[in-house]
């Protein structure tokens, strides 16, 4: 499988975080939300070009800036 951001992936797939770049700042962050290394998470939606992306991890539903979700680089299951 190869390594893609999570912005790029198609929705309703399903991934696995495999890293998340832009430091400890936005880890801990991505932690407390629930999305951290090794987290199967599944991509809902991507509104519009630059927009938020939506996801599900685990329970929780969380939409991220394109920015942030351009950080969490993903392996397709």
């Amino acid at each position: 499988m190869k390594k893609t951001s999570l912005v790029q992936i198609k929705a309703d797939e399903k991934a696995k975080v495999l890293e998340i770049l832009g430091g400890t700042n936005l880890e801990s962050k991505l932690l407390s939300m629930g999305v951290y290394k090794g987290k199967q998470v599944v991509k809902l939606s991507h509104i519009g070009l630059k927009g938020p992306v939506v996801i599900k991890s685990g329970r929780s539903i969380l939409a991220l800036g394109h920015s942030v979700a351009e950080k969490i680089i993903v392996e397709k299951e």
